[in-house]
């Protein structure tokens, strides 16, 4: 074997090795990123928690003191910190664009009649949904128009 079969042998031995780690570099790559997915979908339960917390104290009309508001404001920062770091790994609100209702992205919850919108649009979300990176991670539940 000649000195260039010698280095022509090499380089082939370093692209199939080159090869193999590219291909075990993505699949880590999609391990974490599925990871990083599994702890947003935790941190939305978390801030789940938080609208219902708000939801109620609104509802039972224990938002009316200085004492109770200053309370809110404080665990409505915490509840806008959290919804910063989702951000920042790439979780966002599903959107309904021009009120479109979307199977993938919602869940109907119920119908109301409104006449000054077209049947199946949506007429409000009751509870927000989330994507990450493109891939649902909750789906919206949302309140459709439905006229007779």
């Amino acid at each position: 074997m000649s000195k260039f079969d010698d280095i022509r042998e090499e380089i082939k031995k370093l692209h199939e090795e080159n090869i193999r780690l590219n291909t075990w570099i993505s699949t880590q790559e999609k391990s974490n990123d599925n990871h990083v997915s599994e702890i947003c979908k935790d941190f939305l339960q978390v801030l789940e928690s938080f609208e219902w917390a708000e939801a109620t104290i609104h509802e039972r009309g224990l938002d009316q003191s200085k004492i109770s508001t200053s309370a809110i404001a404080r665990l409505l920062t915490a509840k806008t910190k959290l919804l910063e770091v989702l951000e920042t790994h790439g979780v966002k609100k599903v959107e309904f664009y021009n009120d479109v209702f979307d199977p993938e992205k919602g869940k109907i919850k119920g119908s109301v009649e409104d006449n000054e919108k077209e049947n199946g649009t949506v007429a409000r979300i009751e509870k927000d949904g989330f994507t990450r990176n493109g891939k649902i991670l909750r789906q919206a539940e949302v309140i459709v128009v439905k006229n007779d």
